[in-house]
């Protein structure tokens, strides 16, 4: 199964309509799901969802995700070591997706697609590529970790922790750890 994940905060209907026509005309041969956030396109030819709480079923059980350029989502997949093809999506503020991808790319560790059409190259290349640039790994271990700590409830550790305390005036302060 080929997974697509476009994220929660930006449509991406480009991407989820290209996958879309791929599976139509026969070009995407194993079932595919899409997470399609935001966006306003449905598609026809794949199975889609708008949000889960988690995509951690969907990133083990594909085995090849295609995934928008956004730093959370591209550094939990290196972290997972999953095979991935990232595309930017053009409506990130500031190019910031493709200045992260470009630098992802020169070092190995992403299979980056520029044009939607060659989409299905890059499809056939992922189950053979293994991210080079294991730095990138443990950064996103520690990153995935310390956003783990954060959506649960604790505390970071260790040098350059903060926490916010709140007092009942409703003003914050920040403490080192």
């Amino acid at each position: 199964m080929i997974f697509v994940t476009v994220g929660t905060t930006l449509p991406f209907d480009d991407l989820i309509r290209q996958v879309d026509r791929l599976v139509e005309r026969g070009e995407i041969h194993e079932p595919v799901v899409c997470q399609i956030g935001t966006g306003s396109y449905r598609p026809r030819h794949c199975q889609y969802f708008d949000f889960q709480p988690t995509l951690d079923p969907w990133y083990q059980e594909a085995s090849v995700v295609v995934a928008h350029g956004g730093t959370g989502t591209v550094l939990e997949l290196l972290g997972l070591q999953k095979p991935f093809v990232a595309v930017a999506n053009p409506r990130a503020v500031d190019d910031h997706q493709v200045q992260f991808l470009r630098k992802l790319e020169s070092v190995g560790s992403v299979l980056w697609c520029r044009d939607l059409e060659k989409l299905p190259a890059y499809l056939l290349e992922a189950p053979g590529h293994r991210a080079q640039g294991l730095p990138y790994c443990s950064l996103a271990r520690h990153l995935m970790e310390r956003l783990e700590d954060n959506r649960n409830g604790r505390a970071a550790k260790g040098p350059g922790s903060f926490h916010v305390e709140r007092f009942p005036s409703g003003k914050t302060e920040r403490k080192s750890a």
